[in-house]
């Protein structure tokens, strides 16, 4: 009775946790978003759910010494210890998502991070006949001379993750970014600590609901930054736009001049028209993604306003900068087309507006104007030429379909 008491009450706290995973895990699945960064995620969670679930029936797999309960025992502390790297390879996935600017995980990274843990469930499978990380004896887990060795795994991932994105951090220029990467490092504080204790201490079962801890933390941020996304291409969204604006007016120097670059996909319509809606949206993913590596690394702050269009924010001391800007960041553009073999050309018009203060979003609303405005006399003109240069191409007139 008293076994079951003592199962019951490290039990307890675990099943909460489970609970308060499941919950996470059911309302993210509501969410329209997919992309590998939400797929990361969830697979932390559901690796958290399973480690608070076999941790639970450690306990009570204590209270009897029947052979299938032995049995059971075995596999649950074979799963316990497979289990604790993997939480940490899946959140490493999910910062690398962030951080980068295609939000994938390189094929080299993804198979390099994998290793660790991939050796460590073999281990963890041998350990079930050699005891290098447990045994059952007389019914009961005891630690194998290599018990640690997961949870050292596990210490190496949320290490590596906690460094590289409060590095990030510390390079975001863009105010709005800087708090989403320091509640990713903020992730590993408390398992680490927790980890620690629970080595040292054994009953100490402190590392599970840490990990629950400290993802109610990210999983709030996360939340928080669906609000300020757009779902299809990853970026900012008008409302984060906003919010960047009222900030960045607040603290504009007064030797700079804020300039809004508008940018529009050229013949969207037709490439929907001949392709699909499918197509188009591929179009507008692939804008955003070349649109994120122009910009990564700048002061220069990006977003998506309407189907294909998207707005750049940057502050230069003058037009003529705020215009060289602009031609650069179309040349590059084209240049990440060059090794695309889609079967139509995707190029974007480009329009530029400036200002020296913002008062109100309403002066907002007016330079992005300004900015529409100015892209389509450019594309007007480039379609201009590009008809006299069919023109003196055939010897004679071209007509073109606006």
């Amino acid at each position: 009775m008293e076994a079951l008491e003592r199962a019951l009450l490290y039990a307890m706290p675990n099943f909460m946790g489970i609970a308060i995973i499941i919950i996470m895990v059911i309302s993210r699945r509501n969410v329209s978003l997919k992309n590998s960064e939400k797929m990361y995620f969830d697979n932390t969670l559901i690796s958290i759910a399973i480690f608070l679930f076999v941790g639970s029936m450690l306990w009570f797999c204590e209270c009897s010494e029947a052979p299938f309960v032995i049995f059971l025992n075995r596999i649950f502390s074979f799963v316990y210890s497979m289990v604790l790297p993997s939480i940490g390879m899946f959140y490493v996935f999910y910062c690398e998502c962030r951080m980068s600017p295609e939000n994938q995980v390189s094929r080299t990274k993804k198979y390099v991070f994998m290793i660790p843990a991939i050796l460590n469930t073999v281990v963890s499978l041998l350990s079930v006949f050699s005891g290098t990380y447990f045994d059952i004896v007389n019914g009961k887990y005891v630690r194998g001379p290599l018990f640690s060795i997961p949870f050292v795994i596990l210490f190496a991932y949320l290490i590596y993750s906690a460094v590289t994105t409060f590095m990030t951090s510390k390079k975001q220029i863009n105010l709005t970014k800087k708090p989403e990467f320091l509640y990713l490092a903020s992730f590993s504080v408390l398992p680490l600590i927790a980890g620690v204790v629970q080595i040292l201490f054994y009953g100490m079962e402190v590392l599970a609901i840490s990990l629950v801890v400290s993802s109610l933390i990210v999983y709030n941020e996360a939340q928080n930054r669906l609000i300020s996304i757009d779902p299809l291409t990853i970026t900012n969204n008008k409302w984060q736009l906003n919010r960047y604006l009222e900030r960045i007016g607040k603290t504009l120097s007064p030797q700079m001049m804020l300039f809004v670059m508008f940018v529009d996909i050229d013949n969207y319509r037709s490439i929907v028209r001949s392709y699909g809606r499918e197509a188009g949206n591929e179009a507008v993913v692939e804008a955003a993604t070349r649109l994120k590596k122009i910009v990564s690394g700048s002061h220069d702050f990006l977003c998506r306003i309407g189907t294909d269009r998207f707005v750049i924010v940057a502050q230069r001391p003058s037009e003529p900068a705020a215009d060289i800007t602009r031609t650069t960041y179309a040349k590059k553009f084209e240049e990440l087309g060059k090794q695309d073999f889609k079967a139509y050309d995707l190029n974007v018009s480009i329009g530029l507006a400036g200002a020296e203060t913002i008062n109100s979003m309403e002066d907002v609303d007016l330079l992005i104007n300004e900015a529409e405005k100015d892209m389509r006399k450019i594309r007007k003109v480039a379609k201009r030429f590009s008809k006299m240069s069919k023109s003196s191409l055939y010897g004679g007139n071209y007509y073109e379909e606006e």
